[in-house]
């Protein structure tokens, strides 16, 4: 008995000591070691927390990225579509324009060959008149011939003249 009573006290000895000396700082580590952790799953809370508001934050940014994307590609669309009518009306006035300088550079050269025409019929009718007045006054018979045919011609005209009924145009031949 002696033995257990020796070891129950060495037990108890030791047991004193242990929790005089070693459990001390056990509890203070083990109590630390707690704080980090509960240190540790706050921060871990916090940064959670910090990564879905960046996310939503990122979210967001890429929605308005994407609607700034989508209006700024509407208005290049829009200029886009200004720009072709604008062009589209230019070469159209620029093609009525030319139509017209082409309308009136072709009424210009028609009526210089108009006049040209009329220029050289003229002299071709002067000339030929008097070809056929030299022919046909060429001769004294021709001359006589052409004042009787005139006068036949003026005496059919008076006759034709006086039998027409009046308010009915008069016939020549």
């Amino acid at each position: 008995m002696s033995t257990i009573i020796a070891e129950i006290v060495g037990i108890l000895i030791i047991g004193y000591l242990l929790y005089r000396y070693v459990l001390p700082p056990l509890r203070t580590m083990t109590q630390n070691r707690e704080e980090q952790i509960r240190q540790q799953v706050e921060d871990s809370k916090a940064a959670r927390e910090r990564l879905e508001a960046a996310q939503q934050k990122y979210a967001q940014a890429i929605k308005d990225a994407e609607h700034d994307a989508s209006r700024i590609r509407d208005d290049a669309r829009a200029d886009a579509d200004r720009i072709i009518e604008e062009i589209r009306q230019k070469a159209e006035e620029e093609a009525e324009r030319t139509r017209r300088r082409g309308e009136e550079a072709l009424e210009n050269a028609r009526l210089q060959v108009v006049r040209e025409l009329k220029s050289e019929l003229g002299s071709h009718s002067v000339a030929l008149s008097d070809r056929l007045v030299k022919s046909e006054l060429g001769s004294d018979e021709a001359k006589h011939q052409s004042v009787d045919t005139f006068l036949d011609e003026l005496e059919r005209s008076a006759n034709l003249s006086s039998s027409a009924p009046s308010g009915t145009p008069t016939q020549r031949s």
